[in-house]
């Protein structure tokens, strides 16, 4: 049943998108009633309810709606709250998320209810932006990701490049003004219902230390729809820097991921920050001067997690460009590697396999296209060192246990092997990946 209505969700985005992409000009009158129907809140939960996430203000869970059985209930209320035009949306509960370099990033935790109603709005109007954004954005888009974002870069690095600009906005989530933004929206999407429930959830309050405050500019960091809205927004950026021909004019190409951005950079280096900054000022956003700067290849620089630099081959001699991970990124995997490694922790070995395995494997996939096998090599010396002392300690062998147990062992008990043959350098051309 759920394969079946996820089928239908799908033909229906199919059409949308194609509708979109042959006509840059259409505008779309009817969208409300695809919000509401069955089908695609459904699809909406399942997401929701695979993305797990704490409850909002109300305190209700994914686990007990579940446990209660009150799916079925939740979707016939939402379908018809939404019809009736009744449904509103309930304040997001403000978390303060610890940056790594310092300060907190706030996000915004919605209620169940509101993820499943954003999620199907996301579901309806994806489709049809997604036809108009331009393909150097890669952040929160379908078939898109960081892995082509980066051999992208690393092709333009290639062509010519001496440095890049590496912009960081202030605030950027939480400053986008409402007002452009459904200007931007209303380009396509002319259904009134529509365009009403789209105002109400960029509208939503902030409920924090007990009090809520309105919202009147930005999009609470956390909810389903927010990443497209950012981009929705900064695609107006992407279009206006290439309607005015920077990437030839300045010789400067630009490459975005969500609200991270570098301009590629072949001739001067200020005068593409300076076009860039009257773009953004034009559009009410402001940069971070103290972390937008400009930086040679040769000195490297780091973008979503990749380290780009310029060196000479250590077997040719040659000059090339070389992606690895950051340091800040290995320094994040072995901390979270140590939360759930204790030598003391009272789990079975083969939970606390299963445990760092998770861990891993998905650090190690986002890199494993990169130049990372000495960084693999040291995460992997890591990882067996944890688990040799956990294994030493629940057996109560005196010494270090290398000889209980080597290498050899720790791998036919199942721990994670990122050496030899996983890394898989991609060398076909970005093009070839869209």
């Amino acid at each position: 049943m759920a394969t079946n209505e996820t089928n239908k969700v799908r033909q229906l985005q199919r059409s949308l998108y194609r509708k979109a992409k042959q006509e840059k000009s259409a505008k779309f009158y009817s969208l409300y009633d695809k919000l509401c129907r069955a089908d695609v809140l459904w699809e909406a939960w399942l997401q929701v309810k695979a993305n797990q996430g704490a409850p909002g203000i109300d305190g209700q869970t994914i686990e007990a709606i579940v446990e209660a059985g009150e799916e079925a209930q939740m979707i016939q209320e939402l379908h018809l709250q939404l019809r009736s035009r009744s449904y509103q949306f309930q304040p997001v509960r403000r978390v303060d998320i610890p940056k790594p370099q310092g300060g907190v990033r706030p996000l915004g935790i919605a209620t169940v209810a509101d993820r499943v109603v954003q999620t199907a709005m996301k579901l309806v109007l994806e489709p049809i932006f997604e036809a108009d954004f331009h393909n150097c954005s890669y952040g929160y888009r379908p078939k898109r990701d960081a892995k082509m974002a980066s051999i992208a870069i690393r092709e333009d690095l290639h062509k010519g490049a001496w440095g890049v600009v590496e912009i960081d906005f202030q605030s950027y989530f939480t400053t986008i003004p409402h007002e452009n933004l459904m200007i931007l929206i209303k380009e396509r999407v002319v259904d009134g219902s529509m365009l009403r429930i789209i105002k109400q959830s960029l509208k939503v309050g902030v409920e924090y230390q007990g009090t809520v405050e309105p919202t009147t500019i930005g999009v609470p960091q956390g909810s389903p729809i927010s990443p497209l809205y950012s981009n929705i927004y900064l695609n107006l950026l992407d279009r206006v820097w290439h309607s005015r021909g920077y990437p030839e004019k300045l010789g400067a190409t630009l490459h975005r991921y969500a609200d991270d951005v570098i301009l590629v950079c072949r001739k001067s280096a200020e005068q593409a920050l300076q076009a860039f900054e009257s773009i953004t000022q034009r559009m009410k956003l402001r940069l971070n001067r103290e972390k937008t700067r400009i930086t040679k290849i040769t000195e490297g620089f780091v973008f979503i997690g990749f380290n780009f630099v310029k060196r000479r081959s250590p077997k040719t001699g040659k000059y090339g460009i070389y992606i690895f991970p950051s340091k800040t990124a290995e320094c994040n995997i072995r901390r979270q590697i140590k939360a759930v490694s204790k030598r003391r922790a009272p789990i079975k070995p083969d939970e606390f396999v299963e445990q760092i395995n998770q861990k891993v494997l998905g650090w190690a996939n986002y890199y494993r296209h990169t130049n990372a096998s000495k960084a693999f090599r040291s995460l992997q010396r890591f990882i067996n060192i944890r688990f040799r002392r956990y294994l030493n300690y629940r057996s109560k062998c005196p010494g270090f246990g290398w000889k209980e147990f080597p290498n050899k062992k720790l791998y036919a008990m199942g721990i994670i092997y990122i050496g030899s043959g996983f890394i898989r350098y991609e060398r076909a051309t970005v093009n070839a990946l869209r």
